[in-house]
């Protein structure tokens, strides 16, 4: 490998851990900073966000992403909003300060 390669991979872990850092993800596990990053993903892709898009494009289990989400929710990093059209759906939305 290059040493510009070498540098070139340095510097991006070094932005990951910032990113980690400045997000507020550094208590959380790799499973759940993916499931941050979903969400967030599919904000900017949909313009919105459910719990079912999470699941589906992350991969993981119902209770592994509701975890997840609760403890997102529980630090005040995302929020969570009832449709209106259908009160059994809910949005959720990324609490950037």
């Amino acid at each position: 490998m290059s040493d510009n390669y070498i540098k070139q991979i340095s510097n991006i872990i070094q932005m990951l851990e910032n990113l980690d850092r400045d997000l507020n993800l550094s208590s959380f596990n790799e499973t759940e900073k993916k499931i941050y990053f979903t969400i967030a993903n599919q904000i900017h892709k949909n313009g919105q966000c459910n719990i079912s898009d999470v699941i589906n494009a992350s991969g993981f289990s119902r209770s592994t992403v509701y975890k997840a989400i609760k403890a997102f929710e529980d630090k005040k990093m995302v929020i969570l909003i009832q449709s209106n059209s259908d009160k059994r759906e809910v949005f959720i939305s990324l609490a950037i300060a």
